[in-house]
């Protein structure tokens, strides 16, 4: 009888995981179909130079903020979704961090610029300075839209992202053709799109809180339990961005700024299969810190499996059509981004894997584990850049990043076993269940069709 009541449970959350995943990932094929015209625009008008600084310029401050944040921002969501502290309490946290925050990393971020080698060259370096801006307002959104996740409110934040990539094609747009504002323009444009995703965080928390107190003084047992619980993975949590980003800057540091912008749209292209994984992570994550261990070890299995099975084939397709999507979209001047791109795609679809696997280690409060296993693959990285970009260049970096992604993917099984007694293949190799999900999807849609 337990049993049974527990494979309803895994069912009905099977389920909703699901229905949540495919409109989440409908959302991010949308933002997909936005995203690629903005990219396209920033790549024509501004070149393989602009493409370089102005995706340097993002990178950077995106680092510095996610850094700073200490991981408080998931630590909201879960200590939400476990309805530990009220929302009045986190959204007066949230406020009072941002503000804190924003004023310690900006100055680090402007010292930094000073000793960065890569930006010795003052126009290089002017445009770095203009990517402060970015810190404060991105502090803003990872917790606002943290705030909907822990409400589980999947939908509004799928309109968060949604809205910030419209407006930044909108905005983009302007910046390039309209006011010519060039790279700095581009940085002020992405700020701007930035700061829409953060209304609609603050448009659901101003509704939630039904005309009560929106914001309250926060317990200092709050804070506390958000560093404890934040900073068990957010070591991991900056590993895994400097394992995503820090071949970037080796890139831009060994082959140069014109190298750095091919790989970037290498990378761009490549990562766009990383929104199937995502979209299942956004709703996984507070559904799992919701189920006891017995229930989380059956479906993050299923969660891992399907997600695999989806990257792989879109994966294939991509690799397929590389070279006549850059043609087509970015023009002969970015085809030297087509070899390091295919060798991303096998490493893309490995970091599905360790992605589905991070949130069940967060969901079950193991970020340990999740930490190891991104700190190995950054150590890998790091030391095959080293070795093999001065040698084939772009290439050398894609080839260190999918060897690192691999490698990850395999620790974080392990330590998956150890959790849940689930092995390597039972984990990883799609079934009958799998299959028999993705054709009712298909003949779904072609019957839509």
């Amino acid at each position: 009888m337990q049993e049974s009541l527990e494979d309803g449970v895994v069912e009905r959350a099977g389920r909703s995981v699901l229905r949540h995943s495919i409109m989440t990932f409908g959302t991010r094929v949308a933002i997909v179909l936005v995203n690629v015209p903005t990219s396209i625009l920033i790549a024509r008008l501004l070149g393989v130079q602009g493409q370089g600084a102005y995706s340097s310029s993002v990178i950077l401050p995106t680092l510095f903020a996610f850094a700073g944040l200490l991981g408080v921002d998931s630590a909201h969501t879960f200590l939400l979704s476990r309805r530990e502290f009220s929302r009045a309490q986190v959204n007066g946290q949230s406020l009072l961090l941002a503000g804190v925050l924003a004023a310690v990393i900006t100055p680090l971020y402007l010292v930094f610029l000073r000793f960065y080698n890569a930006a010795a060259d003052p126009g290089l370096r002017s445009v770095l300075t203009v990517g402060a801006t970015l810190i404060p307002v991105l502090l803003a959104k990872y917790l606002a839209v943290a705030f909907l996740l822990g409400l589980e409110d999947i939908r509004r934040f799928n309109l968060a992202n949604l809205l910030q990539a419209a407006a930044l094609l909108a905005l983009m747009a302007a910046n390039l053709l309209v006011f010519r504002g060039g790279v700095r323009g581009a940085i002020v444009a992405y700020a701007t799109s930035e700061l829409a995703a953060t209304g609609v965080g603050v448009a659901v928390a101003c509704r939630a809180a039904h005309g009560g107190r929106l914001v309250e003084r926060p317990p200092r047992v709050l804070l506390r339990r958000s560093l404890v619980y934040g900073l068990q993975g957010h070591l991991g949590n900056i590993l895994v961005l400097f394992t995503y980003r820090f071949d970037t800057f080796l890139v831009l540091s060994m082959a140069g700024l014109p190298a750095q912008g091919l790989y970037s749209i290498a990378v761009v292209l490549a990562e766009k299969l990383s929104h199937i994984p995502e979209s299942i992570q956004v709703v996984l994550f507070p559904r799992l810190a919701a189920l006891d261990a017995k229930e989380a070890n059956r479906l993050t299995p299923r969660a891992v499996r399907s997600s695999l099975l989806a990257t792989t084939v879109a994966a294939v397709a991509l690799w397929l059509l590389s070279r006549p999507l850059l043609l087509l979209f970015f023009g002969e001047e970015f085809l030297g981004s087509l070899g390091a791109l295919r060798v991303l795609l096998p490493g893309v679809v490995m970091l599905s894997v360790g992605k589905i696997l991070s949130t069940d280690f967060s969901g079950r409060d193991r970020r340990v584990y999740y930490t190891v296993g991104t700190a190995i693959a950054f150590a890998i990285n790091v030391v095959l850049g080293v070795l093999w970009i001065p040698r084939w260049g772009i290439v050398g970096a894609a080839w260190a990043s999918t060897v690192a992604y691999t490698v990850q993917a395999a620790v974080m099984l392990a330590f998956f076993r150890r959790l849940s007694g689930k092995g390597a293949l039972e984990t990883v190799v799609p079934g009958r269940e799998e299959a028999a999900v993705f054709l009712g999807l298909l003949r779904k849609a072609l019957g839509r069709r």
